[in-house]
């Protein structure tokens, strides 16, 4: 597992759509197979929206508005200057500047899964820095390439110093 890092990041528009999901981290687990269905359907709206070929995409995970324990919710979206005339159906969901500490995944998607549980198992000893409540990002900038083995994605956590 990588070292943790914290740096501040800039704030993110994205346009793209939601879905509830149990996460990594529950014995529900089911991210894959419902997650993955809505980045195909956001992939193949790039070109309609007239985004880049290497337009970065964002994971934004929370908590989801149900009560139900270990549900969450991820919204998934191109990360955009301008906001199109057209979302074609999409949403706009605006990622506030912020403190996070975040490891960057390498290699292929199989090993995605694990490294988000490695980043959680460790995040809470980082010294000097406590998680807090907020947006978690996976980020998939030019540096990812589906596939590429090399392949390079950030995890990040909303992070406060103590």
């Amino acid at each position: 597992m990588p070292t943790i890092k914290v740096a501040e990041f800039l704030a993110r528009t994205l346009i793209g759509k939601s879905a509830d999901f149990y996460g990594a981290m529950s014995p529900k687990f089911n991210g894959q197979e419902v997650l993955g269905p809505v980045w195909g359907e956001m992939n193949s709206l790039r070109e309609p929206l007239g985004l880049p070929e290497r337009t970065t995409m964002v994971g934004a995970t929370r908590t989801a508005a149900s009560t139900e324990p270990d549900l969450m919710n991820q919204f998934i979206g191109y990360e955009v200057d301008v906001v199109p005339a057209d979302l074609k159906g999409l949403e706009v969901l605006e990622i506030p500047a912020g403190l996070f500490a975040y490891v960057e995944h390498v290699g292929s998607m199989d090993g995605l899964v694990n490294s988000v549980r490695g980043f959680y198992a460790e995040l809470n000893s980082i010294e000097g820095f406590e998680q807090v409540a907020g947006l978690h990002l996976e980020i998939y900038d030019a540096r990812f390439d589906m596939a590429d083995a090399k392949s390079i994605m950030t995890i990040a956590a909303p992070v406060v110093r103590v």
